[in-house]
């Protein structure tokens, strides 16, 4: 009979649920309290990500955005590591959301106006497959950490990584900025996003409109009223709706929002389920049940050539793929169910087929959504404003990918103690085939538009 974790040498229920916080007391919060500072984090990334999304596109230099949220996130960890009293953890896990909220919408909006259509969803693959595994690897690695060093060294390899990436952000140059020193290269890029040039005319009429006076207007329509400061008031776009909206309203955006809320809520399921499932069944430690996210990290690195592939091919087939095919290894972990070798092994094959098929719905998701902007601004150019609207629909993306943290180990951890494991991996199973309906239909565009 496998060991109760919850059962104490005593005979006693020692409760798992208890989280022992750092403090000069040794007070020890209950399973409710950790699950609101997570709430929290998760909050913060949903409400931050479209208000980030908003101002990231309205800023001519979203570097200086990049620059906030990197020092927010250096701050919070700080806080978090030194952390004696609740309020104190509970800020810190509210700036590292909001940091999250920045990074993470302005990072893939700044991938997108630099690598072009052609070559997005290979790029988004190396961004998101690289996220990915390290939000795998990550609780591994601290735990190893923790485990030779203690607990602040943790967080000190948190502020390295943190400082390291500062350090890269300023050898970093925005490609609009760089063509404005550049202006032979600008006129040859044959990239067609928002902050790079998409023709020599409109390169031309880049540069004369840098060259123009600041308080002569560009053309009759763009000002009509002459202010008192001897600036002109551009006339504004009446009954334009909210940028947000707009792309709600886009069947196909939603199809991709919903592709990626799929992915994260799955993988965010194992890793509220499986270490104390592994624990229970096989009476693994810490440091194995860590390592079994291995068999989910590793087939993330094969993000780039699953890119790669969406360019080449196109996104629809590549994500109903991801989605249809990641069903079964769910459904099959049922049978994992005692404690054997066989069973070891048979755990290790269905994580490692998980990830690979669910490495196949990110990167085409993922370009497909700045594909749907770039259309909807060639069909409407009024559509977003001048500042076009990437940033914020990566931040629909982003908060999707919040929302699936809460999801995932909420639903997953509500089915396993009420129904059991097997009834878990059929639900998730049965919820990933469910992302092929959406992706079959609109990714890519609508799937009839060619016989319409």
């Amino acid at each position: 009979m496998a060991h109760d974790p919850e059962q104490a040498d005593d005979g006693t229920k020692k409760g798992p649920w208890l989280l022992e916080l750092r403090s000069s007391n040794g007070f020890i919060l209950a399973t409710w309290w950790n699950s609101f500072i997570f709430a929290v984090f998760g909050a913060a990334i949903l409400i931050g990500s479209p208000i980030c999304g908003w101002i990231a596109d309205r800023t001519p230099n979203r570097s200086v955005s990049f620059y906030t949220g990197l020092l927010i996130l250096l701050a919070a960890t700080v806080l978090f590591g030194v952390a004696k009293a609740s309020w104190v953890l509970l800020i810190s896990r509210l700036c590292q959301g909001l940091s999250a909220a920045i990074t993470y919408t302005v990072g893939l909006a700044l991938l997108v106006v630099t690598v072009g259509r052609d070559n997005i969803g290979q790029w988004m693959g190396t961004a998101l497959s690289s996220s990915s595994f390290g939000l795998i690897v990550s609780p591994l690695l601290g735990g190893i950490v923790y485990a030779k060093a203690g607990y602040m060294a943790v967080f000190g390899m948190a502020m390295g990584l943190i400082i390291f990436d500062i350090l890269m952000r300023l050898v970093m140059i925005e490609k609009k900025t760089a063509a404005k020193h550049r202006p032979t290269e600008a006129l040859t890029t044959d990239n067609n996003f928002y902050g790079t040039f998409t023709t020599q005319d409109e390169a031309r009429d880049e540069q004369s409109d840098n060259a123009r006076a600041p308080n002569e207007p560009r053309n009759q329509a763009e000002s009509t009223q002459l202010l008192s400061n001897g600036h002109y008031e551009p006339a504004r776009t009446k009954g334009r709706m909210p940028t947000i909206l707009v792309l709600l309203g886009i069947p196909r955006l939603l199809a991709a929002i919903y592709g990626i809320f799929v992915n994260v809520s799955i993988l965010a399921a194992f890793d509220g389920v499986l270490p104390l499932y592994v624990k229970s069944l096989f009476g693994w430690n810490s440091l194995n049940a860590g390592l079994i996210f291995l068999c989910l990290a590793v087939p993330a690195l094969t993000g780039p050539l699953v890119g790669k592939l969406s360019d080449k091919t196109g996104p629809r087939w590549i994500a109903v793929a991801g989605c249809a095919l990641t069903a079964p290894p769910l459904i099959l972990l049922r049978l994992v169910a005692h404690d054997s070798v066989e069973q070891k092994f048979l755990l290790c094959a269905m994580l490692i087929c998980c990830g690979f098929t669910l490495i196949l719905v990110v990167s085409p998701v993922a370009a497909d959504l700045s594909a749907v902007v770039e259309e909807k601004e060639k069909a409407d150019p009024d559509a977003f404003g001048p500042g076009g609207a990437y940033a914020q629909a990566f931040s629909l993306f982003n908060c999707a990918m919040a929302a699936a943290t809460l999801f995932g180990p909420v639903v997953a951890g509500a089915l396993v103690e009420r129904y059991g494991w097997g009834t878990m991996t059929a639900a998730m199973g049965i919820f990933a085939f469910s992302g092929a309906i959406p992706s079959f239909f609109y990714t890519g565009g609508w799937i009839y538009a060619k016989e319409t």
